[in-house]
């Protein structure tokens, strides 16, 4: 039976979405799984921009919803191997939505479909959307930064969780910079008695790739916040993950082809975005 967890965080900012992606792509890309997430936050709607696939939408989740198509037909195949169902980045589209059958849907179209695990994007906080997104899961993974509103606002969240079946597994702790100012982990977990699952460094990697509409675990698979996409993502699938080795040459090596690979992919896709927002424009 296929595993549906859904990625949700309490408040807005701490790069749930981000995250979403870069497991995906490391699900499928690195450990071969079996990977469909699909972008359950209707109103803000960024999961195909981050994985550089706006082009792609003839058919999305409102499509869905709408049951004006089947679920399968929603999905688009990312470079990667991930499939993707996005929801629609139209205003208009947003009418009369509703998360109510997703899980039914879900489950009736994967269960024999070969699919190791479906992985949901909520959207953030507390609201009717993102508790029928993980209502419709069997776990949740939460992401947070190791600052106090965001762990407290984790609180609220289980608290409303317990009306639910979903099983709340950890915290993928984002954007870490390892000051005294942070939670540490014990201050964490006496907070939300939630394991830390991984903790991703603050990496200025990230920001490129976000630009770029490349997950940075593959435009720079040795950067710091790659490994620890990498490392969450063995975790939730239970492989074992070796880090490549970083002796001087490889770490020479690796900094002078990843600049260059960067830098071709990153124009590239950058000419591609605007190219695509402008033969669609948001109606």
């Amino acid at each position: 039976m296929v595993k549906i967890i859904s990625v949700a965080s309490a408040k807005g900012g701490v790069g749930k979405t981000v995250t979403v992606a870069n497991l995906g792509v490391a699900l499928a890309g690195v450990f071969k799984k079996n990977v469909v997430v699909i972008d359950c936050n209707l109103s803000n709607p960024h999961l195909g921009l981050y994985l550089g696939m706006f082009s792609t939408w003839p058919v999305t989740l409102n499509s869905v919803l709408n049951n004006e198509a089947d679920l399968e037909k929603a999905m688009h195949k990312h470079a990667t191997g991930l499939r993707v169902i996005p929801a629609s980045f139209e205003v208009r589209d947003l009418q009369g939505m509703t998360l109510q059958r997703l899980r039914s849907r879900i489950r009736s179209t994967f269960n024999g479909y070969d699919t190791d695990m479906v992985i949901l994007d909520s959207s953030p906080g507390i609201t009717k959307e993102a508790f029928l997104t993980v209502r419709a899961a069997d776990e949740i993974l939460f992401v947070a930064t190791p600052h106090i509103p965001a762990i407290v606002d984790i609180t609220k969240c289980c608290h409303m969780l317990k009306r639910t079946d979903a099983n709340p597994v950890g915290i993928a702790m984002n954007r870490v910079r390892n000051q005294k100012y942070e939670l540490r982990d014990e201050e964490v977990y006496k907070f939300t008695k939630l394991p830390i699952l991984a903790k991703i460094p603050e990496d200025e990697h990230v920001l490129r790739s976000t630009n770029f509409k490349i997950p940075v675990v593959s435009m720079m698979p040795r950067a710091g916040a790659s490994r620890a996409f990498v490392r969450l993502a063995a975790v939730i699938s239970g492989e074992e993950y070796q880090p490549p080795g970083e002796g001087i040459l490889a770490r020479l090596f690796g900094r002078f082809r990843g600049r260059h690979a960067e830098e071709d992919a990153g124009f590239e896709s950058l000419a591609k975005s605007r190219h695509d927002f402008i033969a669609h424009p948001l109606r």
